[in-house]
């Protein structure tokens, strides 16, 4: 099909509505006023800039000022033209966040401005009604006031709201810019200070999180372009699954807080914090998300998270993110066991482990190989005659009270001796010392580690096992562990097979919890006994007291 053209120019000149249109952003109002504190932070001198935000209910005005370098007439004049910038490398690269933020705050503001060295201020009033009905794009008006030399710097007053100040505003806003700018804070010389008057402004602290003793982990990589990726990672001494995760910055400013970047969220990977620092990365014009499916971000995402994509062909290239959820889930499981098992927990743990191996005869008869069975054997006449019968007070396991030196002095005389308690127990004929710990084995799929030696036996227990994460439990978990451990050492000294393993197992585990029943029936009778005493005692007293008042 033949199509015959006549070229028209035709005029584009956008419709007045739309400068109040582009702030119908779903701006929250942090979020708004950020972007006025980006063109101050621009603006800063050489050895920084303050800025004071006040959130004025009474008169319902909105005010952001700071000390900056201002601007020239015509810089000034070119402020409110819609998407109109020089800046490179900067916050407020689109030329559209000072008309936004401030048409979603209110319907009218005005901007007054001085350069530094000068005595002439310029001023820019926008009112929504008024522009509508006799604006003009091309003749817009810009007033030129005096002020002292020694001002400069630039205000912005927004009134007629559209939003509803509210106290507990200023403390929002005050802790989401102290989070949004705390590098330009902690490191560039930039004051913010927020409050409902310009006097009684509180400033904005850096935040900064308490991590354990790793400190942080400085991680750096360079994108095929050239820009350069970098940032740290830590874990929190105190787990939190709102404020774990990732901040990401551009060019120092905040754009997601706390991303669950590579993990999902879980009470294993709460302690997970760090900052990264994405300054190649292009993002929306409000500043509020990275263009996530930029080919930057999708080859930082490869870096960071590793290449998922490979788990079709069996392989998969690990990213940042592996190493820290592994550090997360050892921190997570050490934790559990710690809360879980403290030392005194262990102990009884121990000492329920082997006062019930003293009890299960299976174990006995791998204990003492050379010991005659209990029964009765046929003479050569055919009569039975009895066996010599095993004693039923033998004992596998046992207790000793060591004596172990604790300090010596330069001429190695030991100062001070304490006691300790160690367990032993007998495997094949011969006595071994015994105990049990957690310990990170750096394997994610080995459960635990059995260690014979000469005089003593170790069962260490992983807890960077993948399957402990899934247990509740630590203390059954541990007997479990610990059972099957001593299982395979008496089969594997005795060379039989290990397909009795979990028999044994089960039998020592189900001897256990006689053993834990029994005590706790044992407790609750003592207790039913000393109540008895206390009733003995007193319906005692009471017979005395009736006897002395008897007639």
């Amino acid at each position: 099909m033949k199509v015959t053209k006549t070229e028209h120019l035709v005029d584009i000149t956008p419709d007045k509505s739309i400068f109040h249109k582009i702030g119908e952003a779903n701006y929250s109002i942090p979020d708004a006023i950020a972007e006025l504190v980006d063109n101050s932070i621009d603006a800063a001198n050489d050895d920084g800039v303050e800025v004071i935000v006040s959130l004025d209910k009474k008169s319902e005005k909105i005010t952001v000022s700071d000390n900056g370098r201002g601007m020239d007439k015509g810089i000034a004049a070119k402020a409110l033209i819609l998407a109109s910038s020089t800046k490179k490398n900067s916050l407020g690269e689109f030329g559209l966040g000072l008309k936004s933020a401030c048409m979603s705050l209110g319907r009218h503001f005005s901007l007054m401005t001085t350069p530094v060295d000068s005595s002439k201020a310029y001023i820019l009033t926008y009112d929504k009604e008024e522009f509508m009905q006799n604006g003009d794009w091309k003749a817009f008006p810009i007033s030129v006031g005096t002020v002292s030399k020694k001002e400069h710097g630039t205000t912005i007053e927004i009134s007629s709201l559209k939003v509803k100040l509210y106290d507990a505003l200023v403390t929002r806003l005050k802790n989401e810019l102290s989070q949004r700018y705390s590098p330009f804070i902690r490191h560039n010389g930039v004051v913010i200070k927020v409050g409902l008057r310009k006097d009684t402004a509180k400033e904005c602290k850096p935040v900064d999180v308490e991590l354990d003793s790793r400190g942080q982990q400085k991680f750096i990589f360079t994108l095929s372009n050239g820009s350069i990726i970098e940032g740290w990672w830590g874990l929190r001494k105190t787990a939190s699954g709102v404020q774990s995760g990732f901040d990401m910055f551009r060019r120092g400013r905040l754009i997601r807080a706390s991303e669950k970047l590579g993990y999902n969220p879980h009470p294993m990977t709460n302690h997970i914090t760090g900052e990264i620092h994405l300054d190649a990365i292009p993002v929306t014009h409000n500043k509020r998300e990275f263009i996530t499916e930029s080919g930057e971000f999708r080859e930082f995402i490869e870096n960071f998270w590793g290449d998922k994509t490979g788990k079709l062909v069996g392989e998969r290239i690990k990213g940042i993110i592996d190493e820290i959820t592994k550090e997360a889930t050892e921190r997570w499981n050490q934790e559990k066991v710690d809360k879980q098992l403290p030392d005194s927990v262990k102990d009884t743990v121990k000492d329920n482990i082997l006062r019930a191996l003293n009890r299960v005869d299976d174990f006995k008869e791998l204990a003492f190989p050379d010991f005659p069975e209990q029964g009765k054997r046929s003479d050569k006449d055919g009569f039975d005659e009895p066996m010599e019968k095993r004693d039923s007070n033998e004992r596998i396991a046992t207790e000793e009270h060591l004596e172990e030196k604790e300090h010596e002095n330069e001429k190695r005389i030991p100062r001070k001796t304490q006691k300790l308690k160690a367990k032993f127990i007998v495997v094949n004929g011969k006595r071994f010392r015994f105990d049990f710990e957690w310990r990170n084995l750096d394997d994610e799929t080995t459960d635990k580690e059995v260690i014979m030696t000469e005089n003593g036996i170790e069962i260490f227990i992983n807890t960077a096992f993948r399957g402990f994460s899934l247990s509740k439990d630590a203390t059954f978990y541990s007997i479990n562990q610990v059972a099957e451990g001593i299982a395979k050492i008496y089969l594997d000294e005795s060379n039989q097979s290990l397909n009795r393993i979990i028999d044994l197992r089960n039998k020592l585990i189900c001897e256990v919890a006689s053993v834990v029943l029994e005590e706790e029936e044992l407790k609750k009778l003592s207790e039913r006994e000393d109540e008895l005493e206390r009733i003995k005692m007193k319906k005692a007293e009471l017979i005395k007291k009736v006897e002395l008042s008897s007639l």
